[in-house]
């Protein structure tokens, strides 16, 4: 005979066997705009540095068109991905993308119908935010909690531990350098891979060798603060509007990571 706390048990493993965890492959924002109605807005805008007027589809309706269990999947913790055209792919919370502040822009109003988008300089070149710009209301530019990503093309859903589990440091790494994971995650890995896990703009920093093995220390954490200050007209922003405290547990994480190499099919030297 099965006793009730061994039933509990069984049940409790089947219910969460079922509850898988939220994952939905990337979707072209191209296949999903079609029936939307566009909207317009008016955003203190931090790639042009002005007030801009856009026209768009709202993103929270997107994404409930994309895939009918997606609020379901925001309270579970879900993560949005937004991936561009050059690989650039930060992600966000789930539940602040469906607040209904997003807007994924499809032209600059103050532009003619024929020339939509404003260039902007970004390193050497200049570039337009096409096909799509995700652009916020009601939300401060410099919110660390929310993506502006240009050339956007697709959308996808995953949790955190799908999308950095692979990334995270070793357990006994320590408080700092996982507090310097999560600064990671938010300031650097929509550029940057580490297990080759994230963004495929910047470079790898973790295999075959791990960043702090080639670069010294003082020299990683000028770079950070100003990259400008060692390679001319560097596409990597400055972050030196981060504490000095927060740039260094993000070292932390880094270092921490030679002794967690995941290369795949590539050997780990």
């Amino acid at each position: 005979m099965i006793r009730p706390a061994a039933l509990l048990l069984i049940l409790f493993s089947i219910i969460g066997a079922a509850r898988a965890d939220p994952s939905a492959p990337p979707v072209p924002i191209d296949s999903l705009i079609a029936g939307i109605d566009r909207v317009t807005v008016t955003v203190q805008d931090p790639v042009y540095k002005t007030a801009k007027r856009f026209e768009g589809y709202p993103l929270a309706t997107l994404l409930r068109k994309a895939w009918p269990e997606v609020d379901a999947w925001a309270a579970e913790g879900a993560e949005l991905v937004l991936t561009a055209v050059d690989g650039y792919a930060p992600s966000m919370d789930l539940a602040r993308a469906l607040s209904g502040n997003g807007v994924v822009a499809t032209r600059d109003l103050d532009r003619a119908p024929e020339d939509p988008w404003e260039p902007f300089a970004k390193g050497a070149s200049k570039i337009t935010p096409a096909p799509y710009y995700l652009v916020w209301t009601d939300v401060a530019s410099d919110d660390p909690h929310y993506r502006w990503p240009y050339k956007l093309a697709q959308l996808s859903v995953t949790s955190f531990g799908q999308r950095y589990g692979g990334a995270a440091p070793p357990p006994a790494s320590g408080e700092r350098a996982q507090r310097g994971f999560r600064l990671f995650v938010q300031n650097c890995m929509p550029c940057h891979a580490v297990n080759q896990i994230g963004g495929h703009t910047g470079p790898e920093l973790n295999v075959p060798k791990n960043v702090t093995e080639y670069w010294a220390q003082h020299h990683l954490r000028a770079f950070i603060a100003a990259p400008e200050s060692y390679r001319l007209r560097s596409k990597m922003p400055s972050f030196g509007h981060l504490p000095e405290t927060d740039r260094n547990a993000i070292l932390s994480y880094l270092g921490a990571m030679k002794k967690r190499k995941v290369c795949g099919d590539a050997p780990c030297r």
